[in-house]
């Protein structure tokens, strides 16, 4: 009895991939990001908190919900082919009963904020239950994951300013294309088998533009960190994170020319380390 109470608690572990913390990393940087930007380098200790246990409640909600859709397409793709979901080491009510529970802690959270942050966090719930449902009509579902996963800037400005304004929607855009480039790499692993099992992605849409089109994105958002930073009067510091940034995205480019599905999920993974950098910026340069 008691081996199978563990065995189903490292199921359900495997399906919020608390062994796979990158996810959420990607997500807390940015935001983290936004609390020094938008409060000139004062946030209140205790939003930060808040918002570092909502990246990871919210993430590996996200994951529950994407896996509890795609169970079926799961099972057909290499690399997602040992899922919890698809192993039946966890069920699908349990699935849902979890994707319950880690939303109810998200929403306890949000009673540390005001209700302009409880608006905006509805609409973030939508997104990312949505998104896994894009794959499905959508050919460039990876958009639907760039508002969602950047939808933690716009909850910030609420929670710390009760407002919006420029430099939310700049920090804002820079996350956007930022997510469009990692998860369009990220896709790439996927390539031969989304086209096979008719699953829609950027890196089947942008065909043999892809590489350039990660590129664009890319430097795109590093463009609109920029803005943010002469927007914000950020010291030096934060504008050499963003060159050592760039850097990264150089390293991205070699790592993929050859669509090599490891180094491919590599160059993926090294966006961890753009996120941190530009973090590093905007803690020091604020």
């Amino acid at each position: 009895m008691k081996k199978n109470v563990i065995e189903k608690l490292i199921g359900l572990s495997y399906l919020m991939r608390f062994d796979k913390p990158i996810g959420t990393l990607l997500l807390l940087w940015p935001t983290l990001s936004a609390f020094y930007i938008l409060t000139e380098g004062k946030p209140d200790p205790i939003l930060l908190v808040v918002f570092s246990l909502g990246a990871f409640l919210m993430r590996s909600a996200g994951c529950v919900i994407n896996d509890f859709f795609d169970q079926d397409f799961d099972g057909k793709v290499e690399r997602t082919k040992e899922r919890p979901l698809v192993t039946g080491a966890v069920s699908k009510n349990e699935a849902l009963i979890l994707f319950c529970v880690l939303l109810a802690a998200s929403a306890y959270l949000l009673t540390w904020t005001n209700k302009f942050t409880f608006l905006m966090a509805c609409l973030g719930v939508f997104l990312t239950s949505f998104y896994p449902l894009t794959k499905r009509f959508f050919s460039f579902p990876q958009a639907f994951l760039g508002f969602a996963f950047s939808w933690g800037i716009i909850m910030v400005s609420a929670a710390e300013l009760n407002s919006l304004n420029l430099a939310t929607l700049l920090i804002f855009l820079a996350c956007f294309f930022w997510i469009l480039a990692y998860d369009t790499i990220y896709a790439m692993c996927d390539k031969e088998d989304d086209a096979s099992i008719g699953i829609n992605s950027s890196a089947l849409a942008l065909g043999n533009g892809v590489k350039v089109s990660i590129f664009i994105f890319h430097i795109l958002s590093l463009i609109f960190w920029c803005y943010v930073g002469l927007y914000g009067g950020l010291d030096t510091i934060f504008f050499f994170t963003l060159f050592l940034s760039f850097l990264f995205v150089i390293r991205q480019m070699f790592l993929i020319k050859d669509y090599d599905r490891n180094k491919c999920l590599k160059a993926f993974k090294d966006n961890n380390w753009i996120g941190l950098l530009i973090f590093i910026g905007t803690f020091l340069g604020s």
